[in-house]
């Protein structure tokens, strides 16, 4: 893995990653299609390195060059060998590679550990056999029968595998008998909707891309909406009051953080649990609408695909001007013969790190000019074959431009012609998203404001319901003061098989008048705050 490579993939991963947290976020407010969004963005992700290698490239030069140091010129041919090359696990395109893999492989490690704890835990826990945690599951096929078992280990509900898949429930929760249908279809739909599976997928898509901090947010708010839809599921099954008010006690046991990543926990945190209420008490309809999530999913790939094919790299530097031939060493070259009837006088050899020699005599001088003539001929001959040389190449690239300059403009007008078209259609596709997340949101708001109404004369209807089990209060004291009365309520207790006082039954005639006037209050302040909000 090289820089390039990873800023070309960190870029490309927001892009995608960030288009689908806004388009989840502001084109719906129905938590199954913000999670089918969702979904749609982390199957992208995953198929990003696969669109890359099978595009052809689209080179970017957003990068500075490499600007390479001038070669020094030497005068010995010893200079000129090449210095010693770093190991191969040294260079930059290593070490970077070796981060990633660590990065990679401590999620994909973490993921590995959770699947087996989950799997040793289901193994070793005791199968439900009470009739109202199996009562949701009696009316399924045998083959869509999740296995329901009971486990020390948990902390709480959770889900996972494969349809049918496991649910696991400790043993607190199991006691609870009565929240047993809320818990049942909050799990069961998970397990419907294949939620585990793409929970996986969003793993190995932050295990890839590990070093972008949107990813992580896409797989965090992932979650969240999965627990959104699946809340708005089960409430079809279940009343809206009896699964918040489970949904609360659960909040208050939640999982811990070292549970492991590979399950669905049902009990929410601090910060999730107030917007899942919202979103359970908001009249929201749970079915999709397919070409939302289609437009959504479209645009994204429309977008996806073009931006895979570029590639960032490195502008092109400069080309250096060459380097001057070295000269060529003369020390190995004998001396010209001394003229004829001349004194022979010693010549030195030149060196070319030796000191100068002091002044030679005539003769020598005249051999040195005719020596110092033939080198800078065979300098000249070298320039002149190194200009051909470049003459050639030049007119070889000027060649073949000009037999591939026809092909070079049609790959240039078709791809800005594609470039237009998608650029077009993605332009509709945003107008038309815009137009139905406008729709939705008026929707929405019609919605919610009708919920609240209803849930405000239900509050009304709640306060006389109080004041006429108040009256009922009032009466039933008045009727214990009789003797008779009470003597009767103890003769039908002990048919009944329990034991009942006739001083018990004194002291709540006693308390009764004290709990129906706290019960006057309460439905008269509960009809006070109905009536400021109709």
């Amino acid at each position: 893995m090289t820089w390039t490579l990873l800023i070309s993939l960190l870029i490309k991963s927001s892009l995608i990653a960030g288009g689908g947290l806004a388009a989840s976020r502001h084109l719906t407010q129905r938590p199954v299609e913000r999670v089918d969004i969702l979904r749609g963005t982390v199957c992208l992700l995953l198929a990003l390195p696969v669109i890359m290698n099978a595009l052809p490239p689209i080179e970017l030069a957003l990068l500075p060059p490499l600007t390479d140091a001038p070669a020094l010129a030497t005068s010995t041919i010893a200079s000129l060998t090449p210095p010693p090359s770093a190991p191969a696990w040294a260079t930059p395109g290593a070490i970077l590679g070796g981060l990633w893999l660590l990065g990679a492989a401590l999620i994909g490690g973490r993921l590995a550990l959770g699947l087996r704890t989950l799997t040793r835990w289901t193994r070793k826990a005791d199968p439900v056999v009470c009739p109202a945690w199996l009562a949701p599951i009696e009316d399924l096929p045998p083959a869509d029968r999740p296995n329901l078992v009971c486990s020390d280990r948990v902390a709480g509900p959770l889900s996972w595998g494969v349809a049918p898949g496991a649910i696991l429930i400790n043993r607190a929760t199991l006691a609870e008998r009565h929240t047993a249908p809320a818990i049942m279809a909050h799990e069961l739909a998970h397990l419907r909707r294949h939620d585990w599976v793409f929970l996986l997928i969003s793993r190995v898509v932050l295990a890839i891309f590990w070093f972008n901090p949107l990813v992580w947010r896409l797989h965090a708010v992932l979650r969240q909406r999965s627990e959104e839809a699946a809340d708005a599921a089960a409430l079809g099954f279940v009343d809206r009051a009896l699964y918040a008010r489970t949904l609360v006690r659960l909040a208050a046991h939640p999982t811990p953080r070292l549970a492991p990543v590979a399950s669905l926990p049902m009990a929410a945190d601090s910060r999730t649990l107030k917007s899942r209420i919202a979103s359970i008490m908001t009249d929201t309809p749970a079915r999709r609408r397919p070409l939302t999530v289609g437009l959504c999913i479209g645009a994204l790939a429309l977008v996806a695909a073009p931006l895979a094919a570029f590639a960032v790299t490195r502008q092109i530097a400069p080309p250096v001007p060459p380097a001057p031939p070295a000269p060529v060493v003369s020390a190995a070259l004998p001396p010209a013969p001394p003229a004829p009837h001349a004194p022979v006088a010693p010549v030195a050899a030149v060196a070319p790190t030796a000191a100068p020699s002091p002044p030679a005599p005539p003769a020598p001088d005249a051999d040195a000019d005719a020596y110092d003539l033939s080198q800078a001929r065979a300098q000249a001959h070298w320039a002149r074959a190194q200009a051909d040389a470049v003459r050639v190449n030049a007119e070889e690239i000027r060649r073949q431009v000009e037999a591939h300059r026809d092909e070079i403009k049609a790959a240039a007008r078709a791809a800005g012609a594609e470039a237009r078209a998608y650029a077009q259609q993605a332009h509709i596709s945003a107008a038309e998203a815009r137009r139905i997340g406008e729709e939705a949101r008026k929707v929405g708001e019609i919605a919610r404001v009708a919920a609240m109404k209803q849930a405000y004369l239900d509050m009304a209807r709640g306060a006389d319901q109080m004041r006429a089990g108040a009256r009922q209060m009032r009466e039933e004291a008045h009727r214990l003061h009789d003797p008779a009365y009470r003597a009767k309520q103890i003769a039908e207790n002990a048919a009944r098989g329990a034991t009942v006082t006739d001083e018990e039954l004194q002291d709540v005639a006693r308390r009764m008048p004290a709990q129906a006037e706290t019960m006057e209050r309460e439905a008269d302040r509960l009809e006070q705050r109905a009536r400021e909000r109709l």
